[in-house]
């Protein structure tokens, strides 16, 4: 990877400057305080070199000329000034080393800020599903989790002090003579460049080369450490094979990384020949002029250390390792910022312009209409789409059931509502706004998705995430808000609408009980338990705004009973309102309004080839009537008494007579 010394030089700097940036962005205040006890401290070691030189020179003439009291003066005051270097730097160093620990806090916070908004500020999921974009965003968090990303933030102005008490020292060179402070500090310029330069290679090979492998590993790691898959890995004995695969995983990540931390080390070798080269050429000439009684030994003692202390221009070690973790995070996450679209850093809070609810985008109530037009759609990973030139229109207050062969699209008609993705070409639109762009018309869609997420947080957050107590039984936000605060009495509705009035009276803590085991006084639901806990948060989101309800294949994990009843009693409460059922059992759906059957046509894939009702699509004797009639069959077969089609009786043949 050659690297010319010009783009070399510009890449660094740009690198610092965004890393200052970010600085300024969390703490100007502190930062700039940090840079004036940094240069103060400075100036109190370019002091204590200019001072030391002196007490040495007049300590050598009071012992020439004897201790008269002028003499002794002279020492005495050369004495106290670098008695007062020597007490003043740490006390200016502990100073900093102090503002840097709070500079640090904020810039984390920043940091962390950025990263959240890059997993959630684009409209949709796209970017987290991209391999790419994951395994970066992966890699980033976990750099910052490293003690070096931190320690590289506390360290600047370690580094900042450093770099200044080298021009201090640059300066009083100059004074002997003006060429020589250039020639030692360009050498340890260009060193510093160049280790720089390697430092932030092997950084960018960690965070970009390695990010899906070390990701990898990590869930391996998991697996063998972490507490629910336990019981497997003993169980079958896979201890042994994912230590293995563990290891084999980490080893290639890295190898790239270690092969090149041994790549332009000769360049650095070379800086560092050239850098000695100029140190022995100065400090040749500065013997030669003492050796000829051109400078006295004040001034020797003084440019020996002004000549040493233009180190503070290379390299500095543990301290330059760790400020390049902190700048290569910052800048991948940037990139990847700006690759999303993104600002490269984010408004300060507070300073984000209020935007104004617009007749088109405000949060309207009751049920809300929708209406796909001409809508294709092809996943990034997958070159076939999904959807081809897919209409639909479902009326507010209607129940509309979408069923289909796997694979066909039903859970991406729900991502597409939701807003989670965008469409090729084609409109979706909820009551005529586009849930892609606009997040208050995507808060119209409520959605229990199969996957639906179990938060290890109390009942009352997983009901209503945005919940607050109070007796009230009113919306505690603004109406213009995308995600109304409700109170208790809300939550309580749409529990007792899902049925889970009797999972509330069982909770040692009520509404306050987190239901995860791994936290005190929490405890863990059953599947059926946890169903009930997602259909009640889908229905609590009516109150802040929500005009469509979607059921997305949740009761997968239960039987044909239960799945057909959490059916009919989510049709029974949300009567008025817009709702989707997703399933494969048709049986769970044959009540609601209208069945679309989603499928494959003479014109591509993910079309609406059947539409009706449940007795419309049975007599028309296609596609649905022999899904219908197979998994009734089905159920036949395995002993079914009496079918749970609809009260439909299975005859002799196994076939399920129409109504």
């Amino acid at each position: 990877m050659g690297v010319p010394g010009s783009s070399l030089v510009a890449g660094s700097f740009r690198r610092m400057a965004l890393y200052g940036r970010v600085l300024w962005a969390s703490a100007p205040a502190h930062s700039l305080t940090a840079l004036g006890l940094a240069a103060g401290s400075a100036a109190v070691v370019t002091g204590g070199i200019l001072a030391t030189g002196q007490l040495i020179g007049s300590l050598h003439q009071a012992a020439v000329a004897g201790a008269s009291p002028a003499a002794a003066e002279r020492v005495w005051l050369w004495l106290l000034l670098v008695a007062a270097t020597f007490v003043s730097s740490p006390i200016l160093t502990s100073a900093t080393a102090a503002l840097s620990q709070a500079i640090s806090a904020r810039y984390v916070r920043t940091f962390y800020d950025m990263v959240m908004d890059a997993g959630t500020a684009p409209h949709g999921v796209a970017h987290l599903e991209d391999p790419d974009v994951a395994g970066r965003l992966d890699a980033v968090i976990n750099a910052s989790r490293e003690w070096d990303f931190t320690a590289g933030i506390e360290l600047t102005w370690s580094i900042v002090r450093t770099r200044l008490t080298g021009v201090g020292s640059f300066l009083v060179l100059m004074a002997w003579h003006w060429w020589a402070p250039f020639v030692v500090a360009a050498s340890y310029v260009v060193l510093s460049r160049v280790f720089t330069w390697w430092v932030n290679r092997q950084h960018d090979n960690v965070l970009e080369v390695a990010g899906d492998e070390r990701r990898r590993a990590a869930y391996l790691r998991g697996l063998l450490t972490g507490a629910g898959p336990a019981k497997e890995v003993r169980l079958f004995g896979l201890a042994g094979w994912l230590l293995e695969r563990y290891s084999t995983t980490w080893k290639a990540a890295m190898v790239l990384v270690w092969r090149n931390r041994h790549r332009g080390l000769g360049r650095v070798m070379v800086a560092a020949v050239a850098m000695l080269a100029a140190n022995g050429l100065v400090l040749a000439l500065l013997a030669r002029d003492a050796s000829a009684g051109v400078v006295s030994l004040a001034a020797i003692v003084t440019l020996v250390q002004a000549i040493l202390a233009l180190e503070a221009f290379g390299p500095l070690g543990d301290e330059q390792m760790a400020l390049g973790r902190s700048t290569a995070a910052t800048w991948e996450l940037v990139r990847l910022r700006t690759q999303l679209g993104l600002r490269e850093l984010p408004d300060p809070p507070g300073q984000t312009p209020a935007q104004a609810a617009s007749p088109a985008t405000a949060i309207r109530s009751g049920a809300a209409g929708i209406e796909l037009r001409d809508v294709t759609f092809t996943y990034p990973t997958r070159e076939e789409p999904t959807f081809t030139r897919l209409s639909l229109t479902v009326p507010a207050g209607q129940a509309l059931a979408v069923v289909g062969e796997n694979g066909v699209g039903k859970s991406t008609l729900i991502k597409l509502l939701c807003g989670l993705y965008a469409p090729d070409s084609g409109t979706v639109r909820i009551d005529g706004g586009d849930p892609a762009a606009d997040d208050s018309v995507r808060h119209r869609v409520g959605v229990i998705f199969q996957d639906f997420v179990r938060y290890k947080l109390s009942l009352r957050r997983n009901v209503g995430p945005h919940s607050r107590p109070g007796p009230t039984g009113r919306t505690n936000a603004n109406p213009h808000s995308p995600a109304h605060q409700v109170d208790d009495s809300v939550l309580a509705r749409a529990l007792e609408d899902a049925g889970g009035t009797e999972l509330l009276e069982r909770l040692e803590h009520g509404w306050d009980t987190i239901l995860s085991p791994e936290f005190t006084a929490g405890t863990d639901l059953s599947g059926g338990q946890w169903q009930r806990v997602a259909l009640a948060r889908a229905l609590a989101t009516v109150a802040s705004g929500a005009g469509i309800l979607v059921l997305d294949e949740p009761t997968a994990a239960l039987d044909v009973r239960a799945e057909a009843a959490l059916f009919d009693r989510f049709l029974e409460v949300t009567a008025g309102m817009t709702t989707l059922l997703v399933s494969h059992r048709l049986s769970s759906v044959r009540h609601a309004d209208r069945i679309v059957v989603i499928g494959q046509d003479a014109i591509g894939r993910g079309r609406v080839i059947e539409d009706g009702t449940h007795d419309q699509l049975l007599a028309a004797g296609g596609t649905y009537a022999q899904m219908f009639h197979l998994q009734a069959r089905r159920f036949a077969a395995a002993g079914a008494a009496r079918s749970e089609y609809a009260g439909h009786t299975a005859d002799d043949t196994g076939q399920v007579p129409t109504p």
